[in-house]
């Protein structure tokens, strides 16, 4: 029997299920009530899953802060090697931009690192960078990478610059040497820093503490109990120094600059030994300067702020010891 293209066409419809080729009925779209139930069953391993990536992501950042500052703390025992036991200097002038600074100042300027987070040059970009692995970040032969200055975990946006700043670490403000000590009748060389915060009030003559320009210094406390490099905070950070007040007393306790909470309210801190660790802060206010300063500010008015603070007490005695 002969068939018209028409009649052909339906009698090939007829074999193949219709004329899309489809066998059978069609299939149903999901349900409302099933589409809910595949949404939920996500939103469930999503928050199962979320708080274990967190924290593997928190891990390896705290893994890759303490490599970090094992490794600033590895060039920081190298200079003094190097320079018959001196510490590099840690006294670097807070408001004085490097990258604006004349030919001259930039001369006269070395410290273990150059740069304050207080000015745009030194905080951000490929000029601040620069900046710290230059000769006159004393450290930069042995420390040739700058992005071991900045802890992984610090995504802290600086409202002045708009950029993430290039160091997160700081000094203990009483270990070191002052860098000025070549010019403008200075002290001798290998002088320690002064170490005017320890008190709690700011005297740049203060005799209580003591202070470490040498590393055969480093008696009381003993290395492995005198922190040396720590997260600061980006609300307090300015220059490479982190003051600390030593003196701890009930109702007259108070941070002078500010530890970071980079990872979960912790902050990395190594020690004068070499070793590091990830130290957990236990008041809010330790980590939370943003209440009491404006960036870049220093701590100046915050210093009654935070009485009786229990992070003050850890860390007094890790900072300095009394004159004997």
């Amino acid at each position: 029997m002969c068939f018209g293209p028409a009649e052909n066409d339906l009698a090939s419809s007829r074999e193949t299920g219709g004329p899309s080729g489809r066998i059978g009925p069609p299939k149903a779209a999901f349900t409302l009530i099933e589409l809910l139930v595949v949404i939920s069953i996500i939103a469930i391993l999503a928050a199962i899953l979320l708080p274990v990536l967190n924290a593997a992501m928190q891990r390896a950042h705290s893994a890759g802060c303490m490599s970090n500052t094992r490794q600033i703390m590895v060039a920081w025992s190298m200079y003094a090697d190097d320079n018959n036991n001196i510490l590099a200097p840690n006294d670097y002038p807070y408001t004085t931009c490097y990258a604006t600074a004349t030919a001259q100042q930039q001369g006269e300027m070395k410290n273990w690192v150059v740069g304050t987070m207080e000015q745009n040059f030194d905080a951000s970009g490929p000029l601040a960078s620069k900046e710290l692995t230059c000769q006159n970040t004393l450290l930069s032969p042995y420390l040739p990478n700058a992005a071991l200055y900045h802890c992984p975990a610090d995504l802290f946006i600086n409202p002045a610059s708009h950029a993430v700043d290039v160091r997160s670490y700081s000094m203990n403000s009483a270990v070191g040497t002052l860098w000025w000590t070549s010019f403008n009748g200075g002290p001798p060389l290998g002088s320690p820093v002064q170490g005017g915060w320890l008190t709690g009030t700011y005297n740049a003559s203060q005799t209580t503490w003591q202070t470490y320009g040498k590393m055969s210094s480093i008696r009381q406390p003993a290395p492995s109990d005198l922190w040396v490099i720590m997260d600061e905070n980006p609300y307090s950070i300015n220059d490479g120094s982190l003051a600390v007040a030593a003196a701890a007393a009930p109702g007259a306790t108070y941070l002078i600059d500010y530890p970071a909470g980079n990872h979960g309210d912790a902050s990395g801190i190594s020690f004068a030994d070499g070793h590091s660790i990830i130290h957990k802060w236990q008041d809010g206010r330790t980590t939370s300067p943003e209440n009491f300063i404006e960036h870049g500010m220093g701590s100046t008015t915050a210093t009654h702020m935070n009485p009786d603070d229990p992070d003050c007490f850890y860390l007094a005695p890790l900072t300095s010891a009394l004159r004997q």
